[in-house]
């Protein structure tokens, strides 16, 4: 999902590309810090302000941006191409992007404010399934964006449990990698963290009779806790014969069956729960 902006007009049709037309009045570049090649972006002050509070600050607020061309120093020219497609209503491919890109479209969403594009990236790493080639670089990616907590934790969230619940996989990390380089630093941190981290502890089983989690056994039925088809006893006799197995309620009242066949009402009150899985 994109950050609304300008209702759902299709932005990118005819108005958005990166080689210059007559509307553009903004642009922002950039200097690739391997090649030193230099890139430049084009882009519209209205769009940009309608789509992020910041841009409506610096591009219309008491103190108005003065240099155009902007120089772009803190993100690559591949993520501001993305981030600027939401901008213009194209849903950025989160899916196809490393943890790398992720990590820059988290941070360009957190600077501009734009509250679902960070939470569609926190939602892509969640789901993302860890691989074991990607895991050293995934770990990296997080200690460089630990001031990003959210993302940071959950890309750490999901190394940790893969190294937990995939121990012959990080032996061949520990094989492929040389000791004493960076990446066989990061992959000591991550074990480290890893053994910190305490497992996540399975869900308490839900009780078969009154489908509750604690199990209600013994607990008065009442309206809230009502449950069809569960084992019920009598407050003042729980002993009496018989199975008794509730059916509807209505209203103060509920039914049930007595050994299957006889259905009889029964004040809420007067009744407790008689769950299997307490009395085996």
């Amino acid at each position: 999902m994109t950050d609304p902006n300008i209702q759902n007009i299709d932005l990118m049709a005819g108005i958005c590309d990166i080689s210059p037309n007559p509307t553009y009045d903004i642009s922002f570049t950039f200097v690739d810090q391997t090649t030193g090649e230099t890139s430049e972006l084009f882009a519209h002050k209205l769009v940009l302000a309608c789509g992020s509070p910041v841009f409506m600050r610096q591009f219309y607020g008491e103190i108005k941006e003065q240099k155009n061309p902007i120089p772009v120093e803190d993100s690559s020219s591949d993520a501001f191409k993305f981030f600027l497609d939401n901008l213009y209503n194209k849903k950025p491919p989160l899916e196809n992007m490393d943890f790398q890109l992720l990590g820059e479209m988290y941070y360009l969403a957190d600077k501009y404010q734009l509250d679902l594009l960070q939470n569609s990236v926190t939602e892509e790493v969640s789901s993302r399934k860890m691989v074991t080639e990607k895991v050293i670089e995934a770990a990296q990616v997080a200690e460089l964006n630990v001031h990003l907590v959210k993302f940071s934790n959950g890309v750490l969230h999901k190394c940790t449990s893969f190294v937990r619940d995939n121990p012959e996989s990080v032996l061949q990390i520990f094989d492929s990698e040389g000791a004493g380089e960076e990446r066989s630093f990061t992959l000591h941190r991550l074990l480290a963290r890893t053994n910190r981290t305490e497992p996540k502890q399975p869900a308490p089983p839900i009780c078969d009779n009154c489908k509750h989690e604690p199990c209600l056994h013994g607990e008065v039925l009442t309206e809230n806790n009502f449950v069809a088809g569960a084992l019920i006893c009598y407050i003042s006799n729980p002993s009496f014969p018989g199975l008794r197995k509730t059916i509807i309620k209505s209203g103060g009242h509920f039914a049930y069956s007595y050994n299957q066949t006889v259905t009889s009402l029964a004040e809420f009150s007067k009744v407790k729960y008689k769950c299997v899985s307490e009395n085996k």
